[in-house]
């Protein structure tokens, strides 16, 4: 799976880097005559590895075409590209920074600006005589005054002309909805094609998951603030895998398509009114404007998100908690003796010499208990939060019942007795025996 996602990768970029290389302009203008024939630049801000590219291309004549492949920190919702028309006075700044750049055509450029990697690039097309010449070439090559104007143009015109123009390449995304079903949560993700032209992208139960490849996050906030609920769908299957063929997903231009998880929370989650956004970062591939998308990241619209009620707290019910705690066991890193408590828990000291007999109630705090053998580390083992109802003889139960006793010792030694454990020997038998007795304090 993993060779047949780098597959595709490849292809994708390949696409791009042939758009760009063909006609020696960027790939935003390379698939439209009208676009890369014409007088006019380009300017290109790459995004390095984990990012999209975002970028500019403006012509004599008035307009601006604008690429949004990198808004995951924007205000603008989706990716794609966007037609616009400049405002007379941009026309104006257009035309004297063209012929700017157009007289440096075949000239030695000064420039005492600190190169800046990845780079800001600009491409231009200058028509003399009558014979057309492109040339292009890093921003901070050019220049001082021009390379700073350049910039200055560049990141006003990407932030004003982005939002009213038309979009001829669109992608978005939005949670659809949240359910609660089988113990788990099933989350519905709507990716919805808005341009002129079809795109093609992996699915997302092809993704990877590691930052700087393929990523699907759900955020959800309550209303309040007070609380979050948090997913990670990236790779996770589809519960509608049917109505999906491979690994390609082919979205037709203005229609859209659904993928569906079956998952659990990262977190525990409080009942109440949640708002739901989705955060991306994938690989678009296509004809026309969709080539110079590549490799984008971006969010839902945050000004509507989708609000879900959950109607009771995650987890909750026994099943829930043996699940949560099995996961976050696994999740929790352990901890050296002496270092911070990120996580609170009851935790298990252990070393390759063998395990603790009890457990200890650990608070989040920048000290955690010390011993004299280095190799000994603290292992979170459960959730403080719950309270300890269950049967004797459970071997979960009975592992929590002996915090409260190791807790009971403690106080024991202090000359401070216990209420539930003073009178009992501190035997596993004896304790799983009197678990459903024994709350946490």
């Amino acid at each position: 799976m993993r060779r047949n996602y780098l597959a595709r990768l490849i292809k994708i970029a390949a696409l791009f880097i042939l758009a760009y290389e063909v006609t020696n302009m960027p790939a935003l203008t390379a698939t439209t005559p009208s676009w890369s024939d014409s007088e006019g630049f380009s300017i290109t801000r790459l995004g390095g590895h984990q990012f999209g590219t975002n970028g500019i291309a403006v012509q004599l004549s008035g307009k601006i075409r604008v690429g949004v492949s990198d808004a995951i920190d924007k205000e603008f919702n989706g990716a794609g590209v966007i037609d616009n028309q400049l405002s007379p006075d941009d026309v104006k700044l257009v035309k004297k920074l063209y012929a700017q750049l157009c007289e440096l055509e075949g000239k030695k450029s000064v420039s005492r600006t600190e190169r800046i990697d990845p780079p800001t690039l600009y491409s231009v097309m200058c028509i003399k005589d009558g014979a057309k010449s492109k040339h292009r070439g890093r921003l901070d090559e050019l220049p001082d005054d021009l390379s700073a104007s350049l910039d200055q143009f560049y990141l006003k015109s990407h932030r004003t002309y982005m939002f009213d123009g038309r979009a001829i390449a669109k992608l978005d995304v939005k949670v659809e909805s949240v359910v609660r079903e089988k113990g788990k949560f099933l989350i519905s993700i709507r990716f919805t094609n808005g341009g002129d032209f079809p795109m093609t992208t992996i699915s997302p139960n092809h993704w990877s998951g590691i930052w700087g490849d393929s990523l699907l996050w759900v955020r959800g906030k309550s209303l309040d603030g007070s609380n979050q609920s948090n997913f990670d769908l990236s790779g996770l299957p589809l519960v509608n895998m049917e109505e999906f063929s491979g690994e390609t997903v082919t979205i037709p231009q203005r229609n859209s398509v659904t993928y569906k998880f079956l998952v659990m929370p990262s977190d525990k989650v409080k009942a109440g009114t949640y708002s739901f956004n989705a955060l991306v970062f994938m690989d678009v591939g296509g004809e026309g404007p969709v080539a110079s998308m590549g490799k984008v990241d971006f969010h839902s619209d945050y000004k509507n998100p989708t609000k879900v009620t959950i109607d009771r707290d995650y987890p909750s019910t026994p099943e829930e908690w043996k699940d949560y705690e099995a996961r976050k066991a696994k999740e929790v890193a352990p901890v050296t003796p002496g270092a911070a408590i990120i996580e609170p828990g009851f935790y298990r000291a252990a070393s390759f010499q063998g395990r603790a007999p009890f457990v200890k109630e650990l608070k989040a705090g920048p000290d955690s208990p010390r011993f004299e053998d280095s190799y000994v580390k603290w292992y979170w083992e459960a959730d403080t939060a719950r309270d300890v109802t269950c049967q004797p003889g459970e071997a979960v139960s009975a592992r929590r019942a002996l915090g409260v006793a190791f807790q009971g010792l403690l106080l024991r030694r202090q000359g401070r007795p216990h209420p539930s454990t003073a009178r009992a020997p501190y035997t596993r038998g004896r304790i799983a025996a009197r678990c459903r007795s024994l709350r946490r304090g």
